[in-house]
């Protein structure tokens, strides 16, 4: 049964990985990181159903994340998008280095959820 649930969780399991990682840079370019998140695949394997824990968190970092997401929803509504930010061709941007320093790139194409980008000359 375990093998059956792998392979109908295979595409959601691969989407959660995904997710994770856009978090994860996502926050690291806010300046911020949930310190314990994960995916709890242990769940998936049992219900079918793949869950990302994002843990527990210091006060700190979870007063900054607040003040992200109520910057991230002033600006979409003054800017009326219902929709996910998606990057033009030629928008410069700033990729979030967990660990390291942001690095500047540009965006070369943006189909769908995928965005290609080219890192700046350093």
């Amino acid at each position: 049964m375990a093998s059956m649930l792998r392979k109908i969780t295979a595409e959601d399991r691969s989407e959660a990985a995904e997710a994770l990682g856009d978090l994860t840079a996502t926050l690291a370019a806010a300046g911020t990181a949930l310190p314990s998140t994960g995916i709890d695949w242990n769940c998936a394997s049992v219900t079918g159903v793949v869950l990302i824990d994002l843990g527990a968190a210091p006060t700190s970092v979870v007063l900054k994340l607040v003040d992200v997401i109520r910057d991230g929803v002033r600006a979409r509504r003054e800017q009326g998008e219902r929709h996910p930010w998606r990057p033009s061709a030629g928008r410069p941007v700033t990729l979030g280095a967990v660990g390291g320093a942001p690095l500047a790139a540009e965006v070369v194409a943006s189909t769908g959820r995928l965005v290609t980008v080219r890192l700046a000359a350093q």
